[in-house]
């Protein structure tokens, strides 16, 4: 069974909205360019929007993109998670009252990726393998 209309409309609006939060979260909100990190987050959110909009025009190879991306967007989710609660924890240990501080801020950008990177690739991953199960 494929995904429905509805949950096209629906996932194409969350995957848009994704690629502008990660555009605006690493181009606007990151002090410092990195390479490795603005080449990651450029193709993430290119994806997201190709995804978002063959979902919108209702392409054929739309739910196919849509599971991919949400995959990729589920390991690069977990992966920004698990580094970011890792570092929060060395800086908290590492420098006392001031590192608490600072991870309690990794802690709270962890909390605001979680949604984007992780719950909604969950549910898109479910929502786009159900018509290939046998």
């Amino acid at each position: 069974m494929a995904a429905t209309r509805r949950e096209r409309r629906v996932f194409s609006a969350l995957h848009i909205v994704t690629g502008a939060v990660v555009v605006v979260g690493v181009f606007m909100g990151l002090p410092v360019r990195y390479a490795p990190v603005d080449l990651l987050a450029g193709v993430l959110a290119m994806a997201l929007f190709v995804s978002g909009f063959g979902l919108l025009a209702r392409t054929r190879w739309s739910q196919r993109v849509a599971r991919a991306v949400s995959w990729v967007t589920l390991v690069i989710g977990l992966s920004v998670t698990a580094l970011l609660t890792i570092t929060a924890s060395h800086v908290a240990g590492l420098y006392g009252p001031i590192g608490r501080g600072g991870a309690l801020i990794m802690v709270l950008v962890a909390c605001l990726v979680v949604p984007y990177l992780v719950a909604i690739p969950v549910v898109g991953v479910h929502v786009f393998s159900r018509g290939n199960r046998r």
